[in-house]
């Protein structure tokens, strides 16, 4: 079970990894990436092949644990970045999780330095949760996330309201969902160590405890996941049949345009080569329009770059051209 979650997470990576440079959504990149790295080390299976190669002493629990911190600060960023209107008050409330982050990523570090934690174990709250240092470092980030996750869940509830589109405010409400969820995951784990040690791990109460914990983890994971993908996917619908051939001729002309365009640098807006991954970029049709003019350009400015394409290359460029002048004529006779 305790797969599922981290294979959600690396898919939702994936998707999100061309807006990994992006100044305004790349926090939601890195949100689902650190929560992933998260996800993958507690898995008991890498927790014990990964822990030898930081050195032992349970080192992948602490990377476990701030890779977590910093993967919700992050994810609180994006949702207020794209949810408050307001400047200042998003400026404020940035800075204090900024802040926040920093405190607590500080305190688990220095609980974690202060406890004596030699035998690898995932298990670090039962084996090792009577010392000082280690109380403080599962607290503070028991604290932490609980709180971000509380916080997302008010942002999204103040703005769902000012929200026009449908898509984003069913978005915002998977995602508030998943945070309470995952609030109530943290209890989960804070009731479980309190029953086991009373009545030790074989309790009856303590195997349901787990099994609501990886469950109620799985489906957090799942609704925060579809919350970030719903906007897209209601997009990508919303073009229907149209929005997906756009994104294959992308595929297509994605090459052509980084054969004519090398070296003609004065006539492209973007430098960088295109790859596989423009086909889940945003605003697919104006980027295949515009790529197609700078293959036109280019093939005027320099008679080299006209003999780069090939009868295949113009035919791909001609029916890319069609497919763009029959959707502007439809749009103009509705």
């Amino acid at each position: 079970m305790e797969v599922v979650p981290a294979a959600a997470l690396w898919v939702l990576t994936v998707l999100r990894l061309p807006a990994a440079l992006d100044p305004d959504r790349g926090s939601v990149f890195r949100a689902t990436i650190l929560a992933a790295i998260a996800c993958t080390l507690y898995v008991p299976a890498v927790y014990y092949g990964i822990d030898p190669l930081l050195g032992g002493h349970n080192r992948v629990g602490l990377a476990t644990l701030l890779s977590l911190l910093l993967g919700f600060w992050q994810f609180r960023t994006a949702i207020l970045l794209a949810a408050v209107p307001d400047t200042e008050v998003r400026r404020r409330q940035l800075t204090l999780g900024w802040w926040a982050a920093g405190a607590a990523c500080t305190a688990v570090t220095a609980g974690f330095v202060a406890s004596h934690v030699d035998v690898t174990d995932p298990n670090l709250p039962l084996t090792y949760g009577d010392q000082p240092g280690m109380a403080l470092f599962l607290w503070t980030g028991s604290a932490f996330i609980t709180w971000i996750c509380l916080d997302i869940a008010r942002v999204c509830r103040n703005n769902i309201p000012h929200m026009h589109a449908p898509a984003f405010r069913s978005a915002f409400t998977l995602i508030a969902a998943g945070c309470m969820l995952f609030a109530l995951v943290l209890l989960d784990r804070l009731l479980y160590g309190a029953v086991v040690s009373v009545e030790g791990t074989a309790s009856p109460t303590a195997a349901v405890l787990t099994s609501l914990y990886w469950i109620g983890e799985t489906a957090a994971v799942l609704l925060v996941s579809l919350g970030l993908l719903l906007p897209r996917l209601a997009g990508h619908l919303e073009h229907g049949p149209f929005g997906l051939r756009v994104r294959l001729l992308l595929l297509e002309i994605g090459p052509i345009w980084n054969r004519v365009g090398s070296g003609q640098h004065d006539l492209i807006l973007e430098h960088r080569p295109v790859g596989r991954l423009i086909f889940f970029c945003r605003h697919a049709e104006t980027q295949l329009h515009r790529r197609l003019v700078e293959i036109r350009d280019c093939e005027m400015a320099s008679p080299a770059a006209s003999r780069r394409l090939g009868a295949h290359d113009r035919s791909v460029v001609e029916r890319a051209e069609h497919a763009l002048e029959r959707r502007s004529g439809a749009q103009l006779s509705q």
